[in-house]
């Protein structure tokens, strides 16, 4: 970018003004691994170590108790409307390739905010009362409500329910409802309502509390009837949606133990997403180096992009028929807990999670390997078309392709199939191949081609060799980092509408605990180095609380830094001259040195703030913004700012 758009740019006190671009230093060395000396990474499976088991709680009040009832009217056309859009563009998108999760539910706004203390109390023995909130939607197939508790009270506890049904789907106490960030998510609740009850101690403090539901999520029927709602015919649960063509998980492992023994890995991810959608994807567990039981879950980041979605989540565990043939299912659990979104790429569609809560008995932490596939390599995969019970495919690699489209830009292994297909809902489905006295996870399914009619157009996968080096904290933990790097992780702050980078650990850990309120992970990070290295250079870090909240600014250039405080130096305070280290793009060129990959820097013209990024398509969707300036490096069209370090 010119110095004179730069000043253009820079109108508002809070951008710092570029007008000099130092020459870029020598390139630093490639960091790229050597695939023909240094050993692959690999986990080994292993089966989780379950909670010790819970008993499940009833319900305490009869459904012939005094109740707060909520009934919406039908849900119009145009409520749905927006559910049959996104069903009908995810089947138009060019060549048919598949890259959006499914949705399976509407959103419906409730608006109903009550005091505690004036719901239909009743006494419920041992010292507790308790009050009874029914929420319905007509012709739901099944529903979730959104639970708002304006302060975590000690000794208030909720459970779940549906209308007939004694048995609680789930239990939140004070410090559940504490780490829901806001929003409760309940568990999946068939039928057309849901039954929340209130229970708390005698001696517990309503006062001005309030329970609020401002909204819930209405589900209806998996299949075609999304894409032009119709009469609901089948289960929210999407048993028996699925195209014929799939085979049951159960009958691809007639005589394949080790394929039995990965389908444990393997869930249904159903979550709310941006605009209030509800969607189904899948997901699976996988294991760490360390063996360390912590339920880490690969998706797609086309299904969980965002902390709310992963917040979201209820997950169904061993959702599979109970043997090859039979019409019924095993015994499946529903897990509400919710996950942590650790990290992700929209490039190129991987996300990783945490759950909150720990899988149920019977299910397995996945062996994983990163490296690339050899084409006609066999491969399975494992997945729930339309949210139906597992299905398994069998195929062969038959590439390593770069797809660009307005969802991702790298490079993914392509796959053709044998037997089965893949559908909405399958994304986020794991790919894996034999080795180590099993199966290996190495990817997530990002969308594809295939269909009943068509089995052997292709699939795409994302590859978890791209995806190790940027989470390698928590896949290889006991591991030092290669090459000395630390991670930048990106947080926002949805209030503030403003965008912060930092790789120090304490400051990571304090915008995780909520600490420091109203900032979440976008999931978004890139490698830098901690130290100084050869051809590397500081990176500073301003801070400012002029304007619209407080805003920090990184250069890789010490000309930039200096220039900065000295042309705004009422506005900008120095916090450190070497937040990290990185090389810097050639100044006419824009290009980065070999073995690293362009960092982007955009200026919001609404905020004043700053957002970095090496994500190529989040790059663009700001570039094509007219609130977002490009600021950086070369001829453009985009201008990087900075290097990051490919691990």
């Amino acid at each position: 970018m010119t110095p004179e758009a730069m000043r253009t740019a820079c109108a508002f006190l809070s951008c710092a003004w570029v007008a000099v671009l130092g020459a870029a230093p020598a390139a630093a060395a490639p960091l790229i691994p050597n695939l023909a000396t240094d050993p692959p990474v690999a986990a080994a499976g292993a089966d989780v170590l379950p909670a010790p088991p819970q008993g499940a709680e009833r319900m305490r009040l009869p459904t012939s108790a005094h109740v707060r009832r909520v009934a919406l009217a039908s849900p119009s056309s145009a409520e749905s409307a927006a559910l049959a859009a996104h069903n009908r563009r995810a089947l138009a998108r060019p060549q048919g390739l598949r890259g959006q999760p499914l949705a399976i539910g509407f959103p419906r706004p409730v608006d109903l905010s009550i005091a505690l203390r004036d719901l239909p109390w009743s006494p419920a023995g041992d010292g507790v009362r308790a009050a009874r909130l029914e929420v319905s939607s007509p012709a739901a197939r099944a529903l979730r409500v959104a639970l708002v508790l304006s302060a975590p009270v000690e000794g208030v506890t909720l459970r779940v329910a549906a209308r007939t049904s004694a048995q609680a789907l789930a239990t939140f106490d004070a410090a559940t409802i504490a780490r829901s960030a806001g929003t409760l998510w309940t568990p999946v609740v068939e039928g057309d309502t849901a039954v929340v009850e209130i229970e708390a101690r005698s001696d517990a403090e309503l006062g001005h509390v309030t329970l609020s539901v401002p909204r819930l999520a209405h589900l209806v029927v998996d299949g075609a009837g999304l894409v032009a709602p119709l009469a609901a015919v089948q289960r929210a649960s999407g048993i028996g949606s699925a195209a014929a063509c799939n085979v049951d998980a159960a009958c691809a492992s007639s005589g394949d133990p080790a394929l039995e023994t990965l389908a444990r890995s393997v869930a249904k991810l159903v979550f709310v997403g941006e605009g209030g959608l509800s969607y189904v994807c899948s997901g699976t567990l996988i294991n760490d180096t360390a063996a360390t039981n912590t339920p880490y879950v690969l998706t797609a980041d086309h299904c969980i992009d965002s902390m709310a979605a992963a917040r979201s989540i209820a997950s169904f565990w061993l959702f599979a028929t109970a043997a090859c043939g039979a019409q019924g299912t095993q015994p499946y659990v529903q897990l509400i807990g919710g996950a942590t979104l650790l990290g992700r790429s929209q490039d190129d569609d991987w996300s990783l999670l945490r759950l909150d809560e720990t899988p149920p008995a019977g299910t397995r932490l996945a062996a994983w390997r990163a490296e690339p596939i050899a084409i006609g390599t066999p491969i399975v995969s494992l997945h729930h078309p339309r949210g139906d019970l597992l299905k398994a495919n069998r195929g062969t690699v038959t590439g390593i392709v770069p797809l660009v489209d307005e969802l991702v830009d790298g490079d993914f292994t392509q796959v053709t199939w044998a037997s089965g297909i893949t559908e909405g809902g399958s994304s986020g489905g794991l790919l894996a191949t034999t080795g180590g006295g099993g199966y290996e996870v190495r990817g997530a399914l990002y969308g594809g081609l295939s269909t009943c009619s068509r089995p052997a157009d292709p699939d795409y996968f994302s590859r978890l060799e791209t995806m190790l080096p940027l989470v390698r904290e928590y896949l290889t933990p006991a591991a030092a980092p290669p090459d000395d790097t630390a991670v930048a992780v990106e947080f926002h702050h949805a209030l503030l509408d403003r965008y912060f980078l930092t790789t120090a650990p304490a400051e990571i850990a304090n915008l995780d605990s909520g600490r420091t309120a109203g900032w979440a992970r976008t999931g978004l990070r890139f490698l830098v180095h901690a130290n100084p290295v050869p051809g590397a250079s500081p990176v500073c870090r301003l801070y400012s609380a002029a304007g619209n909240g407080v805003a920090h600014f990184y250069s890789a250039s010490p000309a930039e830094c200096a220039q900065t405080l000295a042309v705004f130096a009422a506005a900008w305070l120095l916090e450190t001259p070497a937040a990290f280290y990185v090389p810097l793009p050639d100044p006419v060129s824009g290009l980065c040195p070999a073995g690293t990959a362009p960092v982007y820097r955009y200026f919001n013209r609404l905020t004043g703030g700053h957002r970095y990024t090496a994500d190529r398509v989040t790059a663009d969707a700001m570039r094509f913004s007219p609130t977002w300036v490009a600021e950086g490096y070369g001829p453009g069209p985009r201008y990087p700012v900075m290097c990051a370090v490919q691990g």
